[in-house]
């Protein structure tokens, strides 16, 4: 199964989008518009999401939830209280909306918070604000009624290489542990583009995590395995926790870009399959989002038709 990454492109021409705002924006305004603003827009952001829930499942596409549905909420200056919001009463009644939806349809859904989350940074105000964000992605996943365990998680990179893996892991670890249980229950890390958090140094020190397995993040920092041995030494440690079915990352370099972090629109292959014995889901990082997903379907059916 493929999952489409947050927006989708086709939904966004229909004009159903995603509203966020700024602090500068949201500072200049009188207190009492500036939350009114931002209810609107966190309850237009949650209707939205229903939306995108429904095209997934019409697909059977599995959808990663976007981090940015509550505009300033865990802003500290902006000092918001959801509870508070003027639409508070229509925004429980669009998650629940979202929540029946979800549970009804079985549809997986997951999150990625940004990468300055960062749990085993050396900063107290760092790891705090952390901590603070991830609970954040934790709330709103039990509020959509998502499954308190890795079929539907949370991703983050570890993005730290400061002191030996063991002590980077240990700090992870332990502020792991800091974290609410709707947020250990859905943790899961993956190999990262730069740095020194390959799949084979992360299954290496994190034995009780889930890895996602990243084909371009490995392509751009390498560990000596081919992508068939990350992806099997990966896959072993979803199953180590539980026996969940993984959720991978697919992307291709962009091909008119130097940097071969940039994602492609398109894709121009499928991603690798592992078959029954080997069987993951994938999140798509295409930047033509659901686009680029039925480029992979129509893909996929033509090497199953010539395979016959």
């Amino acid at each position: 199964m493929y999952s489409l990454c947050c927006i989708s492109n086709s939904l966004s021409e229909q004009g159903h989008k995603f509203q966020t705002m700024t602090w500068a924006r949201f500072s200049k305004l009188p207190r009492e518009e500036a939350v009114a603003t931002v209810s609107a827009r966190t309850l237009n952001n949650i209707r939205v999401t229903y939306k995108v829930l429904q095209q997934c499942a019409n697909n059977s596409w599995g959808y990663r939830v976007s981090s940015n549905l509550f505009p300033l909420l865990t802003y500290d200056v902006a000092e918001l209280k959801i509870q508070d919001y003027p639409d508070w009463i229509d925004i429980q009644a669009a998650f629940a909306d979202c929540n029946m939806f979800i549970n009804d349809s079985r549809i997986r859904v997951s999150c990625h918070p940004d990468q300055f989350n960062v749990l085993a940074s050396e900063g107290k105000h760092n790891v705090a604000k952390t901590i603070k964000e991830l609970n954040h992605h934790g709330w709103f996943m039990d509020m959509l009624g998502a499954p308190r365990d890795y079929r539907a998680p949370i991703n983050i990179h570890v993005n730290n290489t400061k002191g030996e893996p063991s002590e980077i892991a240990d700090r992870f670890m332990l502020n792991l542990y800091k974290c609410d249980q709707s947020v250990r229950s859905r943790l899961v890390i993956e190999n990262e583009d730069k740095g020194i958090w390959t799949p084979a140094l992360l299954t290496e020190h994190f034995t009780t995590l889930p890895i996602t397995y990243d084909n371009l993040h490995h392509k751009c920092l390498p560990d000596g395995l081919t992508e068939d041995e990350a992806y099997r030494l990966c896959y072993n440690t979803w199953q180590d926790n539980g026996y969940f079915k993984p959720l991978f990352h697919y992307s291709e370099s962009h091909p008119d870009k130097n940097n071969p972090r940039s994602h492609a629109d398109m894709p121009t292959e499928i991603p690798l399959d592992g078959g029954h014995s080997f069987p993951v889901d994938y999140d798509i990082e295409l930047k033509s989002k659901d686009d680029a997903i039925k480029e992979i379907q129509k893909l996929r059916l033509k090497l199953l038709t010539k395979k016959r």
